[in-house]
């Protein structure tokens, strides 16, 4: 028995090489948010939502690492010299952000810096070996990480113009650092600045989460 089997069309196969290089483009991306504020009652808690908020989930998988509800050492205790015992949350940590192609960094500035949880987590998660590897020469390094991309989001009591005058670091340790040697590619920043003046009324605040929510959508 044989069948007759008419032939294709030819827009019929343009049609579905177009629908494939669609699915390509819009194939999922995993996105690794990191709320590096140890306070979960902070209004990152609500940055936090309304990033989730704006996230495609049709496009996109996140997940959540808010590390003011981890139990771990942030203490790098003798530097690289030697390793620090295995922690659960450490190594969870490194294959999340081995997983993401895409990582969310909040926090606010204390004293001129990210909270010492946040750095501290960075310290032991971002370590040689996994996230950079160095080289016989001080000046090259190899990028582990090169591929992903970051977003950072930074909250502030001094006004922003006053940063250089205050010793404030800003972004300087994850655009120039962190990023730097690990190969991450930055891509937005927001700031909000100047939180503890009277001109930080909640009208301000929610007009800042609402770039934070476009911001999410633009991924």
């Amino acid at each position: 028995m044989s069948f007759n089997i008419p032939p294709v069309p030819a827009h019929v196969y343009v049609t579905a090489i177009r629908r494939l290089r669609v699915i390509a483009y819009n194939s999922l991306m995993n996105v690794l948010y990191v709320n590096g504020h140890p306070d979960m009652k902070s209004f990152h808690v609500a940055i936090r939502d309304h990033y989730l908020k704006g996230v495609d989930s049709t496009k996109h998988v996140v997940k959540v690492l808010d590390l003011g509800t981890l139990t771990f050492d942030p203490v790098l205790r003798s530097g690289y010299r030697e390793h620090m015992p295995e922690d659960p949350v450490i190594t969870e940590s490194q294959k999340l952000v081995a997983w993401a192609d895409h990582i969310i960094f909040t926090y606010p500035i204390w004293w001129g810096t990210p909270p010492s949880l946040l750095t501290g987590w960075i310290a032991r998660t971002f370590t040689p070996g996994f996230a950079y590897n160095r080289t016989e020469s001080f000046f090259k390094y190899v990028r582990r990480l090169t591929g992903k991309t970051s977003d950072l989001i930074v909250t502030s009591g001094t006004p922003r113009l006053l940063w250089m005058f205050t010793g404030n670091s800003g972004t300087a340790p994850f655009v120039r650092n962190l990023f730097m040697l690990t190969g991450i590619k930055k891509r937005k920043i927001l700031t909000l600045s100047s939180m503890t003046l009277k001109s930080d009324t909640a009208a301000r605040r929610q007009k800042f989460l609402e770039k934070v929510r476009k911001m999410a959508a633009s991924l």
